[in-house]
């Protein structure tokens, strides 16, 4: 029998057939291939977090809260680390006006073998947001700058679309800059997310996206920025004549007691925790971003200590008055009426939510959350309870950012079955 030879027709197709699907092929793993070892390298846990003993456990309880409330809330947070299987979980509560309790168990530092304590500091990641809020309110009060005010009222050189932006449609995401670019280079390292560059001031930060056009007309519509603070943080530098460094340490840190509490910096800082991406009881180093051009909205170190004891200011009249905090906490709807899809306030998101106590019980709940490479951070009031709850993490992946807030809410659970 003679073999059928396909026709010269036939044979040509699947000549170009192959070639295209090589050429597809090729292209892919020129494309997606960096970015697959990117994430390989600094986003896929992938060493076994080493026990640690619970005997290392720090925690802090104030004399007016019984033992066994202590004791129910540190094995609540240690059952919620090993659960989530992440390196660190640090928490801190306060009510009836001061610090309560504070506890932290896991894994400071790995590598060197460093248990986290009350005092190791984590990044806030947005929760960095809530903070300049706050200083922005005091400065208000203070009469420094007028929230409906021109950002060009305060600050000279910037591109025309952008001067008639105000702080409030700054810091409510109403103004139109953009966030993170969603589309990658081809090195997933060179995303704006996880930037290495350093800045040497807020205005040098700003050209990342000055020059890029609003993405809609201010006050028409709301959309999530990071970079957006970072302009508020130019205009409240240019309303007070000082590094936006220097007024959150006068405005915010100072009065709030926040001792613990800094901008973040690229070198060593005293009992920051090292930074991983963990999940599922692994770990892998997180990549060593820089965030400089941030500082306003994900550029912070703290303590949940600190973030509690700034809650509880908050829930009080001394840091903010009465009708700056309904500033703060009242979601501002769009132009058009609407409500915005986050309930976004200033600085804040505020829900009466069913999470916390259930269907039968909808909470107030003011709070924001945060999460950069290396770390994830929670902060919630409870104003109806008189009760603030503040967790952070040293892992900075999306399931670490949830069991923050998951881990929050069963804190704060305990302590409201205790009124």
């Amino acid at each position: 029998m003679h073999a059928v030879v396909p026709p010269p027709a036939a044979q040509t197709w699947h000549k170009r057939l192959g070639r295209h699907l090589l050429r597809f092929t090729l292209g892919c793993l020129l494309l997606l291939g960096p970015n697959l070892l990117f994430f390989l390298i600094w986003g896929w846990p992938d060493t076994p977090i080493p026990p640690i003993e619970t005997a290392t456990d720090d925690q802090f309880t104030a004399d007016a809260l019984p033992a066994s409330h202590a004791d129910a809330l540190m094995a609540a947070l240690r059952d919620s680390r090993k659960q989530a299987g992440l390196a660190s979980l640090s928490a801190a509560i306060s009510f009836d006006g001061e610090l309560q309790w504070a506890g932290a168990t896991g894994w400071a530092d790995i590598e060197r073998a460093v248990p986290a304590t009350i005092a190791s500091r984590y990044r806030t990641g947005s929760v960095a947001k809530p903070l300049t809020a706050t200083a922005l309110i005091r400065m208000v009060e203070a009469g420094r700058l007028g929230l409906d005010e021109p950002l060009s009222q305060y600050v000279n050189g910037l591109p025309a679309e952008l001067q008639p932006l105000t702080a409030r449609l700054l810091a409510s995401h109403q103004a139109g800059v953009r966030h993170y670019s969603r589309i990658p280079s081809w090195w997933m390292g060179w995303h704006e997310a996880f930037s290495t560059t350093p800045y040497t001031s807020v205005a040098d930060g700003l050209a990342i996206f000055v020059d890029d056009k609003l993405r809609f007309e201010p006050g028409t519509d709301f959309r999530y920025t990071t970079f957006g603070y970072s302009l508020l943080s130019r205009l409240m530098e240019g309303a007070s004549g000082m590094p936006f460094e220097r007024i959150l340490q006068q405005q915010l840190f100072d009065p709030a007691g926040m001792k613990d509490t800094a901008v973040e910096s690229a070198g060593p800082m005293p009992t920051r925790e090292a930074f991983y991406q963990a999940a599922n009881g692994r770990y892998t180093a997180a990549y060593p971003i820089n965030s400089s051009a941030k500082i306003a909205g994900g550029g912070m170190v703290s303590t949940p200590s600190d973030l509690a004891r700034l809650g509880q200011a908050l829930l009080g009249d001394a840091l903010v008055s009465g009708a700056g905090k309904a500033i703060l906490f009242t979601p501002m709807a769009l132009a058009d009426g609407r409500m915005n899809p986050e309930n976004y306030a200033i600085g804040w998101r505020v829900d009466n939510s069913v999470r916390l106590l259930g269907e039968n019980r909808p909470t107030l709940i003011i709070h924001h959350g945060g999460t950069q490479p290396g770390g994830a951070a929670f902060l919630m009031l409870l104003p109806e309870h008189g009760i603030t709850v503040a967790v952070m993490s040293n892992s900075g992946t999306r399931a670490a950012r949830e069991d923050v807030q998951e881990t929050a809410y069963a804190l704060a659970r305990k302590v409201i079955d205790q009124e």
